[in-house]
C-alpha cells in the first residue's frame, strides 16, 4: 500500500484552521530575538521556512525566509512571525499543514536539539515532497522530518 500525496490546501490557513478556543494572553510574557529557520531533510539543507500569500508554510529560499520570534506564554513555547507579531507558528487540522494564525488559534512547540515539534500533532516538522512545497507537523507515512536551525 503506498502513501498518498496530501490534498493542496483550498484558501487561507486561517479558512482552514478548525480550532477557535484558546485562553486569551493576559499574562506577562517572555520574548526572544527574531531567527530564520533552515530546514533540513536526512541531513541536507532543502531550504528555509517561508510562508505563501495564504499564511501556510512552504519551503523557501533564505531572501524568501520569514524570521520567527520565540514567545514563552504560561510555559509553553509558541513562535510568532516578527513581521507580524499577531501571528503565531500553528498546525491545521486534517493533513496538518503548518501556517500563521492569530493567538487565538496558536499551538505551542517544543525544541529538542534540532527537532521542532507541534505540541497539538506531537509529530516533528515534515514535508511530503519538494514539488509539493508545503510544511507540515505530521508524522504519516510518506512524510519526511524534518530537522531545524535556527540562524
Amino acid at each position: 500500500m503506498s502513501a498518498q500525496a496530501p490534498e493542496i490546501p483550498a484558501g487561507t490557513f486561517g479558512e482552514n484552521f478548525e480550532r477557535t478556543s484558546f485562553e486569551a494572553a493576559t499574562a506577562a510574557v517572555a520574548a526572544g530575538s527574531a531567527q530564520q529557520l533552515e530546514l533540513f531533510a536526512k541531513g541536507a539543507s532543502i531550504g528555509w521556512l517561508g510562508e505563501n500569500g495564504s499564511e501556510w508554510c512552504v519551503v523557501s529560499s533564505q531572501n524568501a525566509a520569514v524570521s520567527l520570534e520565540p514567545y514563552v506564554y504560561s510555559n509553553v513555547l509558541y513562535y510568532r512571525n516578527a513581521a507580524d507579531s499577531s501571528r503565531y507558528l500553528s498546525v491545521s487540522d486534517g493533513y496538518n499543514y503548518v501556517g500563521f494564525y492569530n493567538w487565538i488559534g496558536a499551538t505551542g512547540w517544543t525544541l529538542n536539539g534540532n527537532v521542532l515539534t507541534s505540541l497539538y500533532t506531537n509529530a516533528q516538522l515534515s514535508y511530503w515532497s519538494s514539488d509539493n512545497g508545503y510544511v507540515y507537523a505530521n508524522n504519516g507515512s510518506g512524510y519526511t522530518p524534518l530537522t531545524v536551525q535556527f540562524h
